[in-house]
Parts: structure tokens; sequence; C-alpha cells
């Protein structure tokens, strides 16, 4: 008979379940923690989202001089002068109407769209994707006069 067969073997100390009260503690302590880390990264998530950066603004800022340009007036320093007869309001404007918040701008930047059946014509689609509407929205939020 081969001596490193044994019909009962010697428990290891990782062949050991710990005893159930122990079990819970640790399950209890991982579901906190796991709670905690969901909590602070919503928080700063919501923090990100909330507080526009300043590079944010910048990048929107080069957008709607891109884009924008040609209805509205986007910045006091713009080169050309807006294409329309009327021109569309200013963002300074915009900015600093009762109510207006970044979500609510970048919804309106991301579903209007031009309607040729609808006079006076409305905006257009200007296809920007969504953290570039983002952007023209925090953009737009500094042009607010506190």
């Amino acid at each position: 008979m081969d001596p490193r067969r044994t019909l009962f073997k010697t428990p290891t100390p990782m062949s050991i379940s710990p005893p159930k009260a122990t079990a819970w503690r640790r399950s209890a302590r991982h579901a906190a923690v796991w709670v905690c880390a969901a909590g602070a990264a919503l928080a700063l998530r919501a923090l990100a989202e909330a507080a526009p950066t300043h590079a944010s603004a910048a990048h929107g800022e080069h957008i709607a001089q891109l884009v924008c340009s040609a209805c509205h007036v986007v910045a006091a320093n713009q080169e050309y002068p807006p294409l329309l007869t009327k021109p569309a309001p200013s963002f300074a404007e915009i900015a600093n109407r009762p109510g207006v918040s970044a979500e609510s701008l970048q919804h309106f930047i991301q579903s209007t769209h031009w309607d040729t059946d609808t006079l006076p014509m409305t905006m257009p689609s200007p296809m920007l994707s969504k953290s570039e509407a983002r952007a023209v929205a925090d953009y737009i939020l500094t042009l607010r006069k506190h």
C-alpha cells in the first residue's frame, strides 16, 4: 500500500470553512464597502457633470465658433457676424434666460431640427455628439451674468 494515500486527509487551513458568524460579518463588510464605493462614484459623476470645466467650456466655444456662428452671436470677439438678416438669439441672451440649465441647453441643442414646413424656420440640427452638445452648453453657461 502506498503510504502517501491515506483514507483520512488531515485538514489544511485552506480547506477549513470559517464559522457562519465570521462569514456573515465578512460579507456584510464587503457589501458596505461596495455600497460606499458605488455612492462615491455616483457623487463624483454628478459633481463632474454639474460643474463645467474650463476645458469643456473652451472646447464648447470652439465648436460654437465653427458650427453656431452662422446664425448666432456666440462671442463678443466673433470673427464674422451671423449670416441671417435677423440673427438668432445671442448665446449671452440664451445664457441669461430664467430656468436655463446645462441639461435644458443640451436637450435643446440635440433635439431641434430644421423643419422646412414651419415658418419662420427653426434651428437646424447641428449634428453634434452628446459630449459636443454638453461642451457647447457648458460654454453658453459661462456667459451668464451672475
